[in-house]
């Protein structure tokens, strides 16, 4: 399974994964117990293996819907990134907020970040955003080349809000009815993480947090803000980013999660 380009790792990722929770909306696929579990999966090896075991053609041949494994945005994106750098071609996972989902929100979102040796510049992808979701979304950008204002990542998320540019409560998961700051506050730590190649399943939570009703306390808005301070520009500030995040208890991943969806601890 090799993809040399970024359109090849699409049609590699878009050919072995459907989005579970409209598998049956958009794709009219019932997805198996095996196949929806998939989300859940942290190591992608494991999810490769357990797309051969549902269908056994080559992982780089296309399967049709039903015969695909259940995949969120982190899946995409993870999946991209691990083909992306096998191929040589710098990449990472970038956690944050699209755009183009619901009308007027923030949706909870990840995507890739690549690196256009032609441009000179990161540019962010989004292989989940097939000719389907394309068309159910009305989405008329450019997968391979997301503009700020389509993706924002959670840097400049936390940023736009404590200027006052932007209502909190714009923020979250409209398929679960959840919105407010702590999504975007919750989604910076993930991004920092992603930033130190620790890619995390999108509810996982640890270390610092806030929860509503309960704002967050002037120490831990300081927190985020040093943090969005360093996320939103990674490459000049690396050093600084990849050492806050290993010495600093409230942000690094120390082994030990709470998995929100299965509402268990888990050792990771």
């Amino acid at each position: 399974m090799e993809a040399a380009t970024i359109e090849e790792a699409f049609t590699i990722v878009q050919g072995l994964f459907v989005y579970d929770v409209f598998a049956k909306p958009f794709y009219d696929v019932d997805l198996t117990d095996q196949q929806a579990g998939t989300i859940n999966q942290r190591d992608i090896r494991d999810v490769l293996a357990t797309a051969s075991a549902v269908d056994a053609r080559p992982l780089g041949e296309a399967r049709p819907p039903a015969c695909r494994v259940g995949a969120r945005c982190h899946l995409f994106t993870k999946l991209t990134v691990a083909l992306l750098r096998h191929a040589g071609i710098p990449a990472g996972a970038r956690c944050g907020f699209g755009t183009y989902f619901v009308p007027d929100h923030y949706e909870d979102h990840w995507v890739a970040e690549c690196w256009n040796g032609e441009t000179g510049r990161w540019q962010m992808v989004d292989a989940q955003l097939d000719a389907t979701w394309c068309e159910m979304v009305g989405f008329t950008g450019d997968p391979f080349d997301m503009t700020p204002t389509e993706f924002v990542t959670a840097g400049h998320a936390w940023q736009a809000w404590r200027r006052g540019e932007v209502d909190g409560n714009r923020f979250g998961l409209s398929a679960i009815g959840e919105h407010g700051a702590l999504w975007i506050a919750n989604n910076l730590r993930l991004d920092l993480a992603a930033l130190n190649k620790v890619e995390m399943l999108p509810w996982d939570l640890w270390g610092a947090d806030f929860e509503p009703p309960k704002d967050p306390s002037p120490e831990l808005l300081e927190l985020f803000d040093q943090v969005a301070e360093l996320t939103v520009d990674p490459d000049p500030n690396f050093g600084r980013l990849r050492d806050r995040y290993d010495t600093d208890d409230q942000l690094r991943m120390t082994g030990e999660v709470f998995n929100v969806q299965l509402g268990v601890t888990e050792t990771v």
